[in-house]
Formats: C-alpha cells, sequence, structure tokens
C-alpha cells in the first residue's frame, strides 16, 4: 500500500481507502462486517469513510466495533439529511447533536473527518455550518471538516472561502466534469481531495455488458445514464486489458491518478473485492500515454 498527504492538514492517508456505504448490511453477520474491516487494517487501508445515514448508524456501529479508538486509522464520517423529514439541514446545533452521536456509534473520542454529506450551495449558503465545525474541532471532536460535493461551483466556493479542509468528489473514467474543475484549485490550496465511486458503481469492473445486468446492483441507480456509461466502458475496456490487473484496478489508478487526490475510497462486501481493491495500489496511478489514450475516448462521448 502507498499512501499520501491528506492535503495541507499534516495527515496521510491510504491511496485505496474503504467506502463503507454498505458496511452492516443485513444480508451477512456482524461478525463478517467486523472481520472486513479487520482485514482492510491488514491490508494497510487507513482511511474509512461512512456516514450517519448508512443503515441509520448499522455502518459507524460496525466501524465502532472493528476499529474503536485506535490512533492509527482515520475514520470520515458526514452529517446527513434529517432522518424524520429527509430534508438537508444545516443549522450548527443539529450537526453538533449528530456529530456526538456518530462519535458514541464509532466508539472514539474524535471523528478525524467529519462532512456535509451532498448539500446543495444554496442550502450551505443559508446555515451557519461552520461555526459547528468551529465548535466541534475545539472541542476535539473532530480534527478537520469537510463536504461531499455534487457541483463544481460548490466545490469552488468551499476552496475560495477557505470552509473545507477535505472535499469528497465522484470522479472516475466516466465521470470527470467536478473533479477535472476543482482539482487544481483544491492543490493550490491544499485541500485534501477523496474521490467516491471510482468504478462508477461497478460499471468500470466490466461485468455489465446491458442495463438488464444491473438488476439488483447499486448500478441501477445510475438510471438514464446508465446505458451509455456501459457503453463507454467498453469501449475503455481494451486499453485496461493492456494493463496488469483486473478493470476494476485500472479504474482505481485512474482515479487517483491525479495529483490532487488523496484516496480514493471503493466500497468492498468481500475479502476477494478488497483485496483486489488494494492491489491497485501503485503509488501514482496511471502514466501520462495511458492518460492521454483515455482522455481521447473521453472527448468523442
Amino acid at each position: 500500500m502507498h499512501y499520501r498527504p491528506l492535503g495541507r492538514t499534516g495527515a496521510h492517508v491510504s491511496e485505496i481507502g474503504m467506502g463503507c456505504n454498505r458496511l452492516g448490511e443485513k444480508q451477512e453477520p456482524d461478525a463478517h462486517w467486523i472481520g472486513l474491516v479487520h482485514a482492510a487494517v491488514d491490508l494497510g487501508i487507513t482511511v474509512f469513510d461512512t456516514a450517519e445515514a448508512y443503515g441509520w448508524g448499522r455502518s459507524e456501529t460496525i466501524i465502532g466495533q472493528a476499529i474503536g479508538n485506535r490512533q492509527d486509522v482515520l475514520i470520515a464520517s458526514k452529517v446527513s439529511r434529517d432522518r424524520e423529514t429527509g430534508a438537508k439541514e444545516w443549522q450548527p446545533e443539529r450537526i453538533i447533536a449528530r456529530a456526538e452521536e456518530s462519535l458514541r456509534h464509532l466508539q472514539r473520542d474524535t471523528i478525524d473527518i467529519y462532512q456535509l454529506h451532498s448539500p446543495s450551495l444554496a442550502e450551505m449558503q443559508s446555515y451557519d455550518w461552520p461555526k459547528a465545525m468551529d465548535t466541534l474541532k475545539q472541542q476535539g471532536k473532530i480534527r478537520f471538516s469537510g463536504v461531499s460535493i455534487n457541483d463544481a461551483e460548490s466545490g469552488r466556493w468551499l476552496i475560495e472561502n477557505g470552509l473545507a479542509q477535505v472535499l469528497q468528489v465522484d470522479y472516475s473514467m466516466l465521470v470527470t466534469g467536478v473533479g477535472n474543475e476543482i482539482f487544481p484549485l483544491a492543490e493550490e490550496h491544499g485541500v485534501g481531495i477523496l474521490i467516491r465511486m471510482p468504478m462508477a458503481r461497478g460499471v468500470l469492473t466490466g461485468k455489465f455488458t446491458e442495463k438488464n445486468d444491473t438488476e439488483g446492483h447499486r448500478a441501477a441507480m445510475l438510471g438514464e445514464k446508465l446505458d451509455d456509461m456501459i457503453v463507454h466502458a467498453r469501449q475503455l475496456a481494451p486499453i485496461a486489458e493492456r494493463h496488469d490487473g483486473s478493470f476494476g484496478q485500472f479504474a482505481l489508478r485512474y482515479a487517483v491518478s491525479p495529483k490532487a487526490v488523496s484516496a480514493a475510497i471503493p466500497g468492498a462486501r468481500t475479502i476477494e473485492q478488497l483485496t483486489q481493491n488494494v492491489a491497485a495500489s501503485n503509488g501514482y496511478g496511471l502514466d501520462k500515454a495511458t492518460l492521454a489514450e483515455i482522455a481521447a475516448i473521453q472527448a468523442t462521448w
């Protein structure tokens, strides 16, 4: 495993982390998920990304049981939408209360990276949420503040106003827009970048040849975009085949190729998936010639 700076926070993270959206799903017993987290740590993963909304506390609870208060890993969590109303409300009092609940689930004294979970720019500009982040830092309950963003405008506003030490971005060979726009600015300002969905919900593993194949998979959540994404993945496959490893590992290397990126955080439900993810780590991603070849295909879309 290779490690990178988390922006200018002073922390370092494994360039392949673990996204914990599905951690704790009822299809498997708790022992399976706890063992998976233990295996991730043994394989060198040092950053785990969860949220209060993932299983409404189940994911955080599993991480708490597996990792607890150990200091050699970083836990990233998120304050999500209101559980009862579904509204994304970012009042300071609510954020502080949710952080304290997450700390109990995680069995930790401090959340290393605490993020707003997919707010719009208008929502962020309507609430004094930075006050909550500052209070939590002063109390020692969080180390670094961040936002999981959905658009470049939000990222630019956060960076230019110094409101986030870490940003989480949807970025892959199939989804490049937001990342390409904000990575240079993030690098300039020392903002850490976590990459979510680096394999495009599994489309960049090559296992889907048509939309019907995705039934029961998270890829089905891509909706109308899915058909085009499957076609585009098929166009990229011959490049991946000329490189060592699987298509999914190739996709992970692409995701960590930008210098601004601190870590990609793919999910894993099995030891096999976890091991394959970790094996993608090489310290740099893909070479310039390969990236140029990919970019030439992307330009035709």
